[in-house]
């Protein structure tokens, strides 16, 4: 399905009111990763308007309204796994 995915979080940090989320437009793919020996699920964008969007791990669904979604999951920062939250768009 193709999306439009705006992370709410920097770092782990929630985004403030007044700061504008970096858009990514692709198509959303999930695969299994193998991660510390364990299989678990990933989320992604492919397609060419996606410019390295990042990856969630163990993505969990909060809300779905009309044709947003919400979803958290986990993402590696730096060195660490930190909490992010996705808004999604679906497009049509």
């Amino acid at each position: 399905m193709r999306v439009r995915v705006s992370p709410r979080r920097i770092g782990g940090r929630s985004l403030t009111w007044n700061q504008k989320p970096k858009e990514y437009l692709g198509t959303l793919l999930s695969t299994r990763k193998t991660n510390d020996d364990r299989m678990v699920v990933v989320l992604f964008l492919a397609g060419p308007e996606n410019g390295g969007s990042p990856e969630l791990y163990e993505p969990r669904v909060t809300s779905v309204l009309g044709d947003e979604i919400r979803i958290v999951g986990l993402e590696r920062h730096e060195q660490a796994w930190v909490l992010q939250e996705w808004q999604m768009e679906i497009l049509k």
